[in-house]
């Protein structure tokens, strides 16, 4: 079953949330969950498009229809980002493939 537009926007919001909260204040298990994380970023900026596009995400035009991105400022950006992802679900929140996988 497919979920609504509204729905993935209701669990993309919800993932904003879990994502600062686990970033931030519940830490304790987030050496385990990215131990099982694997792959690399591929620079597609789906993580930062979850929700609304990041003010920070710069579209660099490499070729005809490829666009890579980056982030405007990266290595002082928030710690969410730093760790996405941190969980499978995580990965249930874009709507492009993501260059990572869990085991």
């Amino acid at each position: 079953m497919q979920l609504s537009r509204i729905q993935f926007r209701a669990r993309q919001a919800t993932g904003k949330l879990r994502r600062f909260f686990r970033a931030n204040l519940y830490t304790k298990e987030n050496p385990a969950l990215l131990a099982r994380r694997e792959g690399e970023c591929t620079r597609c900026g789906a993580c930062c498009k979850i929700l609304f596009k990041c003010p920070f995400l710069i579209e660099e035009s490499e070729q005809k229809d490829q666009v890579r991105y980056s982030c405007a400022i990266y290595g002082k950006y928030p710690n969410q980002c730093q760790l996405y992802p941190l969980a499978p679900k995580d990965l249930e929140e874009i709507e492009e493939p993501c260059g990572y996988t869990f085991r």
